[in-house]
C-alpha cells in the first residue's frame, strides 16, 4: 500500500504537468536556484567577512558580528488615512568552524491597511510575530534565534526557534513560513544524490481562546522530508508529517518517542499505537528545463480513498450524475515557474504560480490536532477551499530593485455557524455535507492584489533597504465590492519574510 501511495504521488505530479496552468522575499533573485528545497532563513546571509558590519569580533577560532534591525514605515491609505509603523531591534551572529548562532529580535508598533488590521484582529496575532497587543495601534514583536551544529560535510544539526519552508516555490503546501517562531530540533542529513530531513516542532493551539494562555494547548508536529537529485535537471522529494496532542482529555501524552526514528514511516506507526494522529504526505517535484529556467510542482494528501478520487474525475468527463465531491478528499496541487535573466536581460527575473486546496485539508476532527500554530496555517496563508494565482517580476540592477507582484484568489468562506472548509481550526467533523464539496462552496470571495515598488539597499550587511511603493487590493464577495489603496514609504531591514499579498 505504501508503494503504490507513493507511485501514485508521483505519477499525479507528472501527469498534471502536462496541463496548462506572490510579495516577494528579500533575497537576490539572479540565482534561481537560492530557493531550494529546504529554504534557508534570510538572516543567515549577512553573516559574510566582506561586509561592513555594525560591531565585528574576530578571533584565530571565531568570530562575532551584531547589526541593528529597524523598520519605519509611513503611509497613505484610501487618499485619507495615514498609517505609520516603527520597529527597532538587533541581530546577532557568532560561528566557528563547526558550530554557529543566529538570533533577530524586532519589536514593532504602528498600523496596518484596514484589511490587514481585520486580519490580525480575527486571528489574535500579527503573522510572523508574538505578542500581539491593541485593536488599532498594534504591537508585536518578531524573535527568532539558532544553534547550529556541523560536524561533517554529511551532516548539520540544529536547535532554534524560528520558522522552515520546504518548497521551491513562493508558497508551500507542505511546511511554510507564514505562522510565527515555534520551538524545533532539524536533522539534515547528504549522501550521494539524497538530502534527507528530520523536523520536529512545538506548536501552540489558541483557537476560540485567543489572548488567554491558560487555555492554550501545546502539540507538536514531526515531520520528514527526503529530496533525491536524480540528475542535474530534475529532483523529487517526499514528505511526511504527523500532528499530536500533548494532551488529551486527562491523559498527557508529551512528545511521543515513537516519532523519533529518523527512518520510520509515521502512518504504519499511528496504526500500530492505535492513534488518530493527523497525518500528511507529499511530494516535491522540480524540473530544470532550460539553462536558467525551472519547473516546480507540490503534491499533498491530507486524505483520500481512491475509489471517492476515481468518482471527481468521472464527473468531470460525465454528462449523468454521479455521486461525488466527498468530503474526505483532501489534497493540494501546485505548480509553478521561475526564470533568471529573463529575455538574457540580467537581473530580471520573473516567477508565476498557481496552487489549490480543497476543503478540509490540513483540519483534523479533533482541532486541537490542525495543521496550525497560534491560529495560523502551517502550510498556505489561506488555509484551504481556495484556488490562486501568482506572478511576479523582478529587476535587480546593483543595488536597485524593482518589483512587482500580482495574486488573485478565489475562495469560499463559511458563514457564521456554518463550516465549508476553509479555516483549518474547525473540527472536520462540523462539515455541512458528506458529498458535492467543491472549492469555492461558502460565500465566493475574489480577490486582486497588486504590489510595486523600487528599493534601494544602502547597507549590504544589516539588509537594510529604503523603499517606496503602492498596494492595491480589491474584492468582490457574494456582490459585495471593496477595495483599499496604500502608498508607503519603508526603511527597513530585510531579515525575515511576512505575508499580506492575500
Amino acid at each position: 500500500m505504501r508503494l503504490f501511495v507513493l507511485f501514485l504521488i508521483l505519477f499525479q505530479s507528472f501527469s498534471l504537468f502536462t496541463q496548462s496552468s506572490f510579495q516577494l522575499s528579500p533575497l537576490n533573485f539572479k540565482n534561481i536556484e537560492e530557493h531550494t528545497a529546504l529554504r534557508k532563513n534570510h538572516f543567515n546571509r549577512t553573516d559574510s567577512s566582506d561586509l561592513n558590519h555594525l560591531i565585528e569580533i574576530k578571533k584565530e577560532k571565531w568570530k562575532l558580528s551584531f547589526n541593528p534591525a529597524f523598520e519605519f514605515q509611513m503611509a497613505i491609505e484610501d487618499q485619507e488615512d495615514f498609517l505609520n509603523r516603527f520597529g527597532l531591534g538587533g541581530q546577532l551572529n557568532w560561528s566557528t568552524k563547526k558550530l554557529s548562532f543566529k538570533a533577530v529580535y524586532l519589536y514593532n508598533s504602528g498600523q496596518y491597511m484596514a484589511y490587514r488590521k481585520e486580519r490580525i484582529n480575527s486571528l489574535g496575532q500579527v503573522p510572523s510575530m508574538h505578542g500581539k497587543k491593541g485593536l488599532n495601534k498594534i504591537d508585536a514583536y518578531y524573535l527568532e534565534s539558532s544553534i547550529n551544529y556541523k560536524p561533517s560535510d554529511h551532516f548539520n544539526f540544529e536547535l532554534g526557534y524560528g520558522r522552515n519552508f520546504i518548497g521551491d516555490g513562493y508558497r508551500s503546501l507542505l511546511h511554510s513560513d507564514f505562522a510565527n517562531s515555534m520551538p524545533y530540533f532539524k536533522m539534515n542529513t547528504s549522501f550521494w544524490k539524497f538530502e534527507y530531513s528530520n523536523i520536529f516542532t512545538t506548536n501552540q493551539q489558541t483557537y476560540n481562546v485567543e489572548g488567554n494562555s491558560n487555555f492554550y494547548s501545546r502539540k507538536y508536529t514531526a515531520s520528514h522530508f527526503l529530496d533525491f537529485n536524480v540528475t542535474d535537471w530534475l529532483s523529487i522529494g517526499l514528505f511526511e508529517t504527523v500532528i499530536w496532542q500533548h494532551k488529551e482529555n486527562n491523559y498527557t501524552r508529551g512528545f511521543d518517542v515513537n516519532y523519533v526514528n529518523p527512518v520510520i514511516f509515521y502512518r504504519p506507526v499511528e496504526f500500530s499505537l492505535g492513534s488518530s494522529d493527523n497525518v500528511m504526505i507529499g511530494a516535491n517535484l522540480k524540473i530544470k528545463l532550460f539553462k536558467k529556467g525551472v519547473f516546480y510542482s507540490q503534491l499533498l494528501f491530507d486524505e483520500l480513498l481512491v475509489s471517492e478520487l476515481r468518482a471527481d474525475f468521472r464527473q468531470l468527463f460525465s454528462s449523468e450524475d454521479i455521486q461525488s465531491g466527498w468530503w474526505g478528499n483532501k489534497y493540494g496541487l501546485q505548480f509553478g515557474y521561475k526564470h533568471s535573466d529573463v529575455f538574457n536581460l540580467e537581473g530580471l527575473y520573473a516567477q508565476f504560480e498557481y496552487n489549490l486546496v480543497r476543503p478540509f485539508t490540513y483540519a483534523h476532527s479533533s482541532p486541537a490536532q490542525a495543521y496550525s500554530h497560534y491560529n495560523m496555517p502551517l502550510a498556505h496563508p489561506l488555509g484551504a477551499n481556495f484556488k490562486e494565482f501568482i506572478a511576479i517580476i523582478n529587476y535587480q540592477k546593483n543595488k536597485w530593485t524593482l518589483r512587482g507582484t500580482y495574486v488573485n484568489t478565489f475562495q469560499g468562506i463559511s458563514p457564521i455557524g456554518f463550516n465549508y472548509g476553509e479555516n483549518v481550526e474547525q473540527s472536520n467533523q462540523s462539515r455541512e455535507k458528506e458529498y458535492e464539496n467543491y472549492i469555492g462552496q461558502g460565500i465566493t470571495t475574489t480577490v486582486n492584489y497588486f504590489d510595486v515598488y523600487l528599493s534601494y539597499r544602502f547597507q549590504e550587511a544589516w539588509n537594510a533597504n529604503i523603499a517606496i511603493g503602492t498596494v492595491f487590493r480589491d474584492q468582490l464577495q457574494e456582490g459585495q465590492y471593496s477595495k483599499n489603496k496604500m502608498v508607503y514609504l519603508s526603511i527597513r531591514t530585510n531579515l525575515f519574510n511576512q505575508y499580506f499579498d492575500y
